[in-house]
């Protein structure tokens, strides 16, 4: 009886200790690293047989990484290799940490490894239930029963109609009757011939004409709603919207100069290079970003908003001294999964915003000269000169 209390007591205790080491590992160690796959660091599975089973050098490292790397301890090799590995990222020194409170979460780590291994090696049955028609799935290459009735219900509809049809158009067509007077086709002539009728037909054709070539005339090089297939599906909703991220961040020149520039993969790379699996794509497209680092090949984004060669813009003019924000002509990118030319970016489009935007004068140095010039204290960019041609016309 008492082999037995002491067997359960051992027992509970490890279960504790199990959860206990899952709560450390939570707290200090799930934001750089996980059991089975890569992260800011490597995949703790198997961590154990790459320090040769010795946890007292894993707790000695997770202590204070650098001292170790540093030092002549016995593994100090092998972490400098791993340090170099992974771009010299330093690992946080967990000096609070006791070696018990180490130790649990190396024991949570072994039995995850464990529990992994057994659910690869587990066959199909104990993984994930039946498959097949026993299961409750639809055999392949079979059709629903539903979509049987509703074919032949379509095909039952279809006959139903055409007899329908035949019999009205029998009802409804008898012989026609010899009438005394003319016919409608016969009283039209006339007046089908008339110039007067020629005429009006002839005007109103000139008067589309001319409308629908005015425009197509007025269109020619605007593209709004244009959205090309790009080499990677990346996802502005996601990188701008749900983590934040500046337009500025990426496209470094629309405060600098005249192009927003598009980014390089090595900007790509500052994230990249720890993030390699993405919450919609997984790896399939990060996987694009690595290999054209590894090669050295730029990544071939297509430009979507492409202004005409006779036309000078300048980003950071708009951006830098006017502060403008990137929405007032690209749109809510920031909501947009594949972004597309939202505005038509045409003459008359960019005028009207000259004659409408105000200048702050107030908190922009740059304009502080003119604002002691100027006796109004609003004015627009039209007032200003924004309706020149040179300034947007080579």
């Amino acid at each position: 009886m008492c082999g037995l209390r002491y067997l359960l007591g051992v027992a509970l205790l490890a279960t504790l200790w199990a959860q206990d080491g899952k709560a450390l590992f939570q707290a200090n160690c799930a934001s750089c690293h996980a059991i089975n796959k890569r992260v800011v660091g490597p995949a703790l599975k198997g961590v154990h047989e790459r320090w040769g089973n010795d946890e007292g050098e894993i707790i000695k490292f997770v202590h204070n990484s650098q001292a170790y790397i540093n030092g002549n301890f016995k593994y100090s090799a092998y972490a400098k290799k791993l340090y170099e590995e992974y771009n010299r990222s330093v690992m946080t020194a967990f000096t609070g940490l006791s070696d018990a409170e180490i130790k649990s979460i190396l024991d949570y780590i072994k039995t995850e490894t464990e529990a992994l291994a057994k659910a690869e090696t587990a066959p199909p049955s104990a993984q994930g239930g039946v498959s097949g028609p026993a299961g409750g799935d639809q055999a392949p290459g079979t059709t629903s029963p539903l979509l049987w009735v509703l074919a032949l219900s379509l095909g039952a509809i279809s006959i139903a109609l055409l007899i329908t049809v035949a019999a009205l158009s029998k009802v409804l067509s008898p012989e026609r009757e010899e009438t005394a007077g003319p016919s409608l086709w016969e009283r039209l002539q006339p007046v089908l011939r008339s110039k007067r009728f020629i005429a009006l037909v002839g005007i109103v054709a000139f008067v589309w004409w001319v409308s629908a070539t005015t425009v197509k005339a007025r269109s020619v090089g605007l593209h709004k709603g244009y959205q090309p297939v790009q080499p990677i599906a990346f996802s502005h909703k996601t990188h701008a919207g749900q983590y934040k991220i500046a337009c500025q961040y990426c496209h470094v020149g629309v405060e600098k100069g005249k192009s927003a520039t598009i980014p390089s993969t090595n900007i790509c790379m500052n994230c990249h290079n720890y993030i390699q699996e993405g919450s919609r794509y997984g790896t399939k497209e990060i996987a694009k970003i690595l290999e054209s680092w590894e090669s050295g090949k730029p990544i071939e984004w297509v430009r979507i908003h492409n202004l005409p060669d006779l036309v000078y813009f300048n980003h950071a003019q708009h951006v830098k001294v006017g502060g403008i924000a990137c929405q007032t002509c690209h749109g809510p990118v920031e909501e947009m999964e594949e972004v597309y030319q939202y505005s038509d970016l045409s003459m008359g489009w960019c005028i009207n915003c000259h004659r409408e935007t105000k200048v702050d004068l107030t908190a922009n140095p740059y304009y502080e000269r003119l604002h002691q010039a100027l006796k109004e204290k609003t004015v627009t960019v039209e007032q200003i000169g924004g309706l020149e041609c040179s300034k947007c016309h080579y």
